[in-house]
């Protein structure tokens, strides 16, 4: 998707009595030892994105500090993350009961931003396909517009909706709406004429405030979890599938294609991954946390 207005392993629960929350001690013990096996296994990588990948649940158990004071341990499906308010319980129910749309943009006719031989939608759909596995180990039920290279465009759609383009995107709500999703994330990557700009960002409706509280707690996880991006979520954008949605509904975008590092670090499979861990863990975030206000006057998200 281009945005040319826009310049610019396996832990559990922490273990306790039964019916009993785990205590600080317990909590911080549980945290050194997730970050001294991350350490060790990230020793044995031999990339620069699978040290991060490895090291991840590290990452989550030192950055997570201010969370641990007052919320127990989750086991995260790929280290520990530490949620605020929460009960402990472990990863397998998490997000039980949520179900999730995931819409992999572009697809079929439309294969989104080309750069030489790589096309954004097989980079959207690969990510989008990682994001499914995590959330359904932690219990989500999860729906994908489209698992391949197709578009969701039906005979006489095109006459029906004005154009081809506007027919897929009202067919990729339909399908989630049909799935009763409580949540929709569509899956892009970015481009702008200038090769300077990069790093992953969240669109949000600004009529939408469920959308910009999501929006917020995905691009945090994108900024701590990637280390590649420190871009704000953004509301300044006219979205048929954002304004139209009948449910929380963002549109993460990935990274720019454009951008020489960005493009690199797409096409790796560890960095993707990297990215369905963070969208994951915004999700965590969203629905665990308790629901706050967003800024007076926020309309509009600022420039990333």
């Amino acid at each position: 998707m281009r945005h040319c207005r826009q310049a610019p392993a396996r832990t559990g629960a922490v273990r306790g009595r039964p019916g009993e929350a785990p205590g600080p001690d317990a909590v911080r013990r549980s945290l050194d030892g997730a970050a001294e096996r991350a350490v060790e296994r990230a020793r044995l990588a031999v990339s620069p994105v699978g040290r991060r990948v490895f090291a991840l649940s590290c990452v989550i158990a030192l950055t997570a500090v201010g969370w641990t004071s007052s919320a127990p341990l989750l086991g995260a499906a790929f280290g520990a993350v530490v949620l605020p308010e929460g009960p402990a319980v472990p990863v397998a129910g998490i997000l039980g009961g949520l179900t999730v749309a995931i819409d992999p943009g572009h697809g079929g006719f439309d294969p989104g931003v080309l750069e030489g031989p790589v096309r954004e939608t097989d980079i959207n759909l690969a990510v989008s396909l990682m994001l499914r596995d995590i959330l359904e180990r932690a219990g989500a039920e999860v729906v994908l517009t489209r698992t391949e290279d197709i578009d969701l465009v039906q005979p006489g759609d095109e006459e029906r909706y004005g154009s081809e383009a506007r027919a897929d995107l009202k067919r990729r709500l339909e399908a989630a709406e049909a799935a009763g999703a409580d949540l929709f994330l569509s899956l892009h990557c970015n481009a702008f004429p200038s090769p300077v700009w990069r790093g992953s960002q969240t669109f949000y409706d600004p009529e939408s405030r469920a959308g910009y509280l999501l929006a917020e707690a995905i691009q945090a996880e994108l900024v701590r979890v990637t280390g590649e991006t420190d871009r704000t979520p953004n509301g300044r954008i006219d979205s048929f599938l954002l304004k139209n949605a009948a449910f929380p509904a963002v549109i993460v975008e990935l990274g720019f294609l454009s951008n020489p590092r960005d493009l690199e670090l797409l096409q790796d499979a560890g960095y993707q991954r990297l990215l369905a861990m963070a969208v994951f863990f915004g999700i965590c975030r969203f629905v665990h946390s308790s629901p706050a206000a967003a800024p007076a006057g926020q309309r509009e998200g600022p420039d990333g």
